[in-house]
């Protein structure tokens, strides 16, 4: 555990900060506002596409909770969705995720309209036959008016398949090894199949993996799980109660993970909700085994406009690990955009032990805290992201081998800044700085970037980020570049990496290493609903030889 959050700030130069582009006199081009709507394998999936003015090789900044901004590129585009490219080892944005991107809108329906056609003759239309009923004086003018009945609604289905593969052979130093994994899955929602005007959403992949060892036999093992399988009653906002049952995430804590069970929300008339669930919380690995821990969670939240210029969520969970009682906790959330440009974000959750919590003791303990803030401007934007974590006492399998020191004294605060600026349409400029500290040591991390739009042609981009890590247990520079264009109605793409670091804490003593990658890629729509990828990458340097294969397919319906 601590290995990995000392490698955090590595992952950190692939985080990169949105940048607000100026814009020129007379020129069209303006911000769009856009929401996550899937995610999965290395893609986000967004809410617009050629509606808005997205294109193949747009970049969309994406502002995800508890984490610095990121950068995107948009690979595939329809009329009304999108999909872009999160980078390699860089964690998927969460579903909801606000983003931006600088785009030039379709033309206005007024402009470049094409000549009149010649004038013709309009043959005069017959008498009307229907007949109005009669008015009372005072009547609206639109009614009677009549809504359709759920029965009377068409049934709509809407989601996607996907299928990925990675092949990779590692012959550096005295290593042969090869690794296979391949998977394939489905996420969809169906509205009104039972004519009541409900939601079906249900999710789920299979994943085949291989390990060829040259002094060992071949392993291999094969993974179904069921990620959601839900049917919510009553989900449009001006109805008054809707109930989910099933496997789903909470509508308004979906920090709680998946519920196996039912929640319900009782809406009120000006943005309130209130509501509560119960059912049994499956353990967050592959098996997504379930029944060991159950739990009940109530809220109540508040959402000010569709905008969200203000909102703030509180809720309790109470768990118990096989009929004992285990978790007892408070989630506080809350958003505010006090100004145009401006957004705050801070979340809170805060455990409550008892007498029979044997490491942390009987008290209160303050177990997350994420505050967030972010200013954009026409050509220029800054970040600010403070963050506090610990490990709670749980009886409940919530990580793998966790020792009991870890949970009594383990910490872990970090404070990140971050700034963009645009000065000039086709360049964009990033700085990013990192400060954490755990209850052994402490790092530091920094980078600086840079984008040049229309190298090579018109969608072109050339992004040359640096980083200087010092972390937990390694530190060194690291450098890329890489390089995209567009491909007829896709893209290509190709990179080089470079990092140098030193391994401190082994027994042989600190060792140093370069390691350096290149990688070239396309990606192309298959028609308009299907997408693929194909990625080949070659990592070489101090004891470092080994290709890696990749391939992603997606079919939206």
């Amino acid at each position: 555990m601590m290995a990995r959050t000392g490698m955090w700030p590595c992952l950190a130069a692939s985080w990169v900060v949105g940048a607000a582009a100026a814009q020129e006199p007379g020129s069209r081009e303006r911000t769009v506002q856009l929401t996550v709507t899937s995610a999965g394998d290395d893609s986000v999936y967004l809410d617009h596409g050629r509606d808005v003015g997205l294109q193949v090789g747009s970049l969309v900044t994406l502002s995800a909770p508890g984490a610095p901004n990121l950068e995107v590129e948009v690979r595939s585009v329809s009329h009304t969705s999108s999909r872009a490219v999160v980078p390699s080892g860089v964690p998927l944005p969460p579903v909801g995720t606000r983003g931006e991107a600088r785009v030039v809108p379709p033309e206005p329906a007024g402009a470049a309209a094409p000549a009149p056609a010649p004038v013709r003759a309009v043959p005069e239309h017959p008498p009307w036959t229907r007949q109005e009923d009669p008015r009372a004086p005072g009547q609206p003018l639109l009614v009677p008016t009549f809504g359709q009945r759920p029965d009377e609604r068409p049934a709509t289905l809407d989601g996607r398949w996907f299928a990925s593969g990675q092949w990779s052979q590692d012959r550096g130093g005295d290593r042969n090894s090869e690794y296979l994994l391949l998977r394939t899955g489905l996420r969809a929602d169906a509205t009104n199949y039972l004519g009541t005007g409900e939601r079906i959403r249900v999710a789920g992949e299979f994943d085949h993996r291989s390990v060829m060892l040259p002094d060992a036999p071949d392993e291999s093992d094969q993974d179904v799980r069921l990620d959601l399988l839900s049917v919510a009653f009553a989900t449009e906002a001006w109805a008054a109660t809707g109930v989910e049952v099933g496997r789903f995430y909470s509508q308004a804590l979906p920090e709680l993970g998946l519920v196996d069970g039912v929640e319900v929300v009782q809406r009120f008339e000006g943005g309130f909700r209130l509501g509560g669930g119960l059912g049994a919380y499956p353990v967050p690995f592959p098996a997504r085994e379930t029944g060991e821990d159950t739990g009940v969670h109530v809220f109540v939240d508040y959402v000010a406009d569709a905008a969200r210029t203000f909102a703030y969520s509180l809720g309790v969970q109470k768990t118990w690990h096989k009929g004992s009682a285990d978790r007892d906790l408070v989630l506080v959330r809350g958003e505010w955009r006090p100004a145009d440009r401006m957004w705050l974000l801070a979340s809170a959750k805060v455990d409550f032990y008892t007498g029979d919590d044997t490491i942390k003791g009987r008290g209160a303990e303050l177990t997350e805290l994420l505050a967030q803030a972010r200013w954009d401007a026409n050509d220029v934007g800054a970040g600010l992201l403070v963050s506090h974590f610990t490990w709670p006492e749980l009886k409940r399998d919530e990580y793998q081998n966790l020792p009991d020191a870890l949970v009594r004294d383990g910490y872990v605060d970090r404070l990140s800044a971050n700034g963009s600026m645009r000065p000039a349409s086709w360049l964009s400029l990033r700085v990013r700085g990192d400060l954490w500290r755990d209850q052994d040591r402490d790092g530091t991390a920094y980078g600086v970037d840079a984008d040049v739009r229309s190298v090579i042609g018109d969608g072109s981009a050339l992004s040359l980020p640096y980083f200087e890590t010092d972390g937990g247990y390694s530190a060194g520079p690291g450098a890329r570049a890489a390089l995209r264009g567009r491909l007829g109605d896709g893209s290509w793409h190709a990179g080089y990496r470079w990092h140098r670091y030193e391994l401190d804490g082994l027994v042989t003593g600190p060792e140093k290493f370069v390691r350096q990658s290149v990688d070239v890629g396309v990606s192309w729509p298959i028609s308009v609903s299907g997408d693929f990828d194909f990625t080949c990458e070659r990592w070489f340097g101090d004891g470092e030889n080994a290709i890696a294969l990749g391939f992603y397919l997606q079919w939206r319906f």
